[in-house]
């Protein structure tokens, strides 16, 4: 698989797109005003703690207070790929945990989303490029993902040398076939910010920034460019030089692999991107053989529906739906990563009868989000067809990045059509009216509304002027919102 990583600096944001054989399948935006704090680390205070819900809220000098979970106050365990070995014991209470008042250090694991701030975690990790600082924690691993075993063993043996008596070091999958001496750098340097980082957490006023997270380039170098990437392009010569100086230090190997893109074209534009923000912000998606997806989202959930659309199939039913769905499986795994889709995600396969088909269109979905960096979990299919997958929250879904609520429909999808509208209008200027004994009314609408109050409405607004004898004065105005209605009273 060929991929490719663009990053498009524009004025008031930074855009990052992630290619696999030319298809965009991740897309990132960082605006100048609302950078994420995804593993920003604060000094903060323990405004409540609430035995109830198993949390507490946290002020870290944000307009709302963080949540922390009692999960994420538990000392943790690993295992020797470096995953989390979660307790299989009853959780304790969390005020045998903290108290309020407290002050705690702690680090964002996901941003604040609606009216929630974001949520915290007292178990800090310091990613480098190649190895992470566990704080706290006695633990050696190596990422899963190196698979040689020979290489597993020299990796963890290099961390076991390396690794602080306060502290645990993961290996991460970018070491794989980088020397030893530059990951010993890495282990260093990340070292060296938390003894930092130790030191800033006893001074100061509290709540505090101890530790910020760099912006969307320098942590796209941190986390994408890797041996396995075949270009890293950016469109901006400052930031270009700025990578080549950073890979300098830390890996002059991959320096070949950075291009400045220098075309008098638009980056996005330019390899397609574009085109796939606006499917990743469509609410149908067709696919090559002509069926097509649907997204749609709750609060509580999102929900893919699967339909045939113009593909009718050569054979039988059967064959057709499982086509369809093996298509579809594929088709959401992309979708879900180029949306930032997280939570409940919910699809509605085409209904199956044979299970060997409903079992092998379960296994392709499980074989197409393994891409997926974000920790996606897929459930089985029920007998309606329906699977039932999770992935993990970090940052605020794409659309959110986007798009605003429709003034129209308040983002519902539908709004209130404007014979109903009109109706309510009629009913209030006939109020306005009852109140002049004499005089004329003017009136403002919507031209939408316009339309139907001088077309199919108006023999009823003749009706209203004649029981209150009383005239009206209408006209359009597209400043007036849609459900809305200017009214002003003249007295004669």
């Amino acid at each position: 698989m060929v991929k490719d990583i663009l990053v498009d600096v524009g004025i008031g944001e930074i855009r990052l797109a992630i290619l696999e054989n030319g298809e965009p399948v991740e897309i990132y935006i960082e605006k100048n005003e609302g950078k994420s704090l995804v593993g920003n680390i604060y000094r903060g205070k323990v405004e409540r703690v609430l035995p109830g819900m198993q949390s507490a809220f946290v002020d870290i000098g944000l307009d709302k207070n963080a949540f922390l979970y009692v999960k994420d106050v538990l000392p943790i365990f690993y295992d020797e790929n470096g995953e989390i070995i979660m307790p299989k014991d009853g959780l304790p209470d969390i005020s045998e945990l903290i108290t309020q008042g407290q002050e705690i250090s702690v680090q964002v694991i996901k941003d604040a989303t609606g009216g929630k701030g974001p949520r915290v975690t007292t178990r800090i990790t310091l990613p480098g490029r190649y190895a992470v600082l566990v704080p706290h924690i006695n633990v050696t691993g190596v990422s899963k993902k190196i698979e040689d075993p020979e290489t597993r063993r020299h990796l963890r043996e290099l961390a076991k040398s390396q690794k602080p008596e306060n502290a645990g070091i993961i290996i991460r999958t970018a070491a794989a076939e980088t020397p030893d001496e530059l990951i010993l750098e890495d282990i260093q340097s990340l070292k060296k910010e938390w003894e930092l980082l130790v030191k800033r957490e006893h001074k100061g006023a509290v709540p505090r920034l101890l530790h910020g997270e760099p912006g969307m380039v320098v942590q796209a170098v941190r986390e994408h460019l890797t041996a396995d990437i075949n270009r890293f392009l950016i469109n901006d010569r400052e930031e270009y030089d700025r990578i080549c100086a950073l890979l300098d230090e830390v890996s002059p190997g991959l320096k070949m692999k950075v291009e400045y893109f220098s075309k008098n074209y638009d980056l996005f534009e330019y390899y397609h991107v574009e085109s796939a923000l606006m499917e990743a912000l469509s609410r149908k998606v067709w696919m090559k053989s002509g069926a097509y997806l649907v997204f749609d989202r709750t609060e509580a959930l999102t929900v893919v529906d699967v339909n045939s659309g113009k593909y009718v199939g050569k054979t039988h039913l059967e064959e057709t739906a499982l086509k369809i769905n093996l298509e579809a499986a594929k088709a959401i795994a992309r979708q879900i990563r180029l949306r930032d889709i997280s939570g409940i995600i919910v699809i509605d396969f085409i209904d199956m009868s044979e299970k060997e088909h409903r079992e092998q269109v379960v296994q392709c979905l499980r074989e197409a989000v393994k891409a997926d960096k974000t920790q996606t979990v897929v459930g089985g299919m029920t007998n309606l067809g329906l699977v039932e997958l999770t992935r993990k929250k970090v940052r605020q879904p794409l659309y959110k990045s986007l798009t605003v609520d429709c003034r129209a429909c308040g983002g519902a999808g539908y709004r209130i059509s404007p014979i109903t509208i009109a109706r309510r209008i009629e009913k209030r200027i006939a109020t306005h009216m009852a109140d002049i004994p004499s005089g004329f009314v003017e009136a403002q609408v919507h031209p939408e509304i316009y339309k139907i109050l001088e077309g199919p409405e108006k023999v009823n607004m003749e009706k209203i002027m004649a029981t209150y004898h009383c005239q009206l004065k209408l006209a359009a105005s597209p400043s007036v919102d849609y459900d809305d209605v200017s009214i002003r009273k003249n007295y004669l």
